[in-house]
């Protein structure tokens, strides 16, 4: 019986390659779209869309600290206090493995589109809810 070689990884590309690795990344794994919370509520689902992608550009330009750290009125990013909300259980349908993790929010732009929510670990933004009519708050 031939014994396996262990898997080798190559280097990751961007360490590899000297390109920023600490900056922030999005995943939409978690996206839930509800009645509450998607696109459905948007009173202009295609622009909606523009201003969220053109935030999530501007966001992954930024290191995790700084976006932690922001101060800025347009982005208002900042942890969640569950109990100030609508939703005081937080995101019900995720599995308790995501208890233990940052939820977060940032608004598309300043007093218009919305806010989008999820949850920050390390550098990724993992996003939970769109919410274009800023409904968590009402």
């Amino acid at each position: 019986m031939k014994k396996r070689q262990p898997l080798m990884l190559a280097p990751r590309e961007h360490v590899h390659r000297g390109l920023p690795d600490n900056l922030m990344k999005f995943s939409f794994r978690l996206l839930q779209t509800t009645r509450k919370f998607g696109l459905e509520p948007a009173a202009d689902a295609k622009r909606y869309l523009q201003q969220l992608l053109s935030r999530l550009q501007a966001i992954s330009s930024l290191q995790v600290n700084e976006f932690r750290a922001s101060k800025a009125k347009a982005l208002r990013a900042h942890r969640h206090r569950w109990l100030a909300t609508t939703e005081a259980q937080g995101f019900p349908s995720l599995s308790s493995e995501w208890d233990d993790h940052e939820a977060w929010q940032f608004q598309l732009s300043a007093n218009e589109h919305g806010r989008v929510h999820g949850i920050l670990v390390d550098e990724v933004f993992y996003v939970v809810w769109l919410d274009p009519e800023h409904r968590l708050y009402q």
